[in-house]
């Protein structure tokens, strides 16, 4: 009975990146209403795909550790990208493909770092880690859970072909997925999402 409830849960979440897939190109490319608005939206659906096929099960533990792993991989992630930037802004592709994501700030900062803190920072990892991966470590083992998850989390972005953000969810799913593994709880991801976001858009921006 676990096994078959465990499949079914696999299979389910392995049919949800579909919606993942098509609601990153409505966010990212179709666009049908304010960038902010959208990406919100479509991560609450994600989070409330996630917690209807985990039925619930609570993965957040609270306790200081974690908190602080998660506010020091943040800084950790913001100053990898703050150096790689600083050493790839002379090519045009990498400039030109911070600046696009930069362009979508096109509402006041309070609200973009409102929406960061909740829904996106929290519903991106309780849906990446807490169902996908989560899922495929139960299904493939633990590595290759990671590995399959953060590789699902960056190809939803191809269909933007901006580079740095495709390796941007690359690099922090890596990131985030081995906190995941090595934690079991997504306390410490979620902060060092939040954290990391608010850095890059809000805080100290790249560019």
């Amino acid at each position: 009975m676990g096994q078959a409830l465990r499949a079914t849960s696999f299979e389910w979440a392995v049919l949800s990146l579909a919606l993942a897939a098509s609601l990153w190109v409505l966010v990212f490319i179709v666009r049908p209403l304010q960038f902010w608005m959208m990406l919100s939206l479509s991560t609450l659906v994600l989070l409330v795909v996630a917690l209807a096929i985990n039925r619930g099960k609570k993965t957040v533990r609270i306790n200081s550790r974690l908190v602080l792993l998660g506010v020091v991989s943040g800084l950790l992630l913001y100053f990898l990208f703050y150096f790689g930037f600083q050493a790839t802004k002379s090519n045009p592709i990498f400039s030109e493909g911070v600046g696009r994501v930069y362009e979508l700030r096109t509402v006041p900062t309070y609200l973009i770092a409102l929406a960061l803190v909740f829904p996106i920072g929290p519903g991106e990892e309780i849906y990446w880690r807490g169902l996908i991966q989560r899922r495929f470590s139960e299904r493939l083992g633990s590595s290759a859970g990671l590995l399959a998850a953060t590789c699902a989390y960056a190809l939803v972005h191809l269909p933007t072909l901006d580079l740095p953000l495709i390796m941007t969810a690359f690099i922090g799913g890596l990131v985030w997925g081995y906190i995941y593994e090595r934690t079991g709880s997504l306390l410490a991801v979620i902060v060092s999402h939040v954290l990391f976001d608010l850095l890059i858009f809000v805080i100290v921006p790249l560019a």
